[in-house]
């Protein structure tokens, strides 16, 4: 028989770094396009995601980036992805032990 615990552990250890691998990508990217002021998005006026973008939250609050839309993607990405990552994480450590 074939002993699965191991790749199972290790596929687990390896999805929590590509999560937190990619998160750390994209907030270089949008460091990048921050500073020579472009993004790769357009927005349509009017649009659910141009009004999210330009909602006090991302234009006074959290404003990371010059770009209101930067801003709104951060928020989404780090909500989605973050724990994702961060439970991965911690579960993976607490196995180790």
């Amino acid at each position: 028989m074939k002993d699965t615990s191991h790749t199972s552990r290790s596929y687990r250890r390896k999805e929590w770094m590509f999560i937190l691998a990619g998160l750390v990508v994209l907030q270089l990217l949008f460091i990048a396009f921050d500073h020579a002021s472009w993004t790769p998005v357009k927005v349509k006026e009017g649009s659910l995601f141009e009004d999210l973008s330009q909602a006090k939250l991302f234009t006074e609050w959290f404003t990371p980036y010059r770009t209101a839309s930067h801003n709104l993607f951060t928020a989404i990405i780090a909500v989605t992805l973050l724990p994702a990552g961060l439970i991965g994480a911690v579960k993976d450590l607490s196995t180790r032990k």
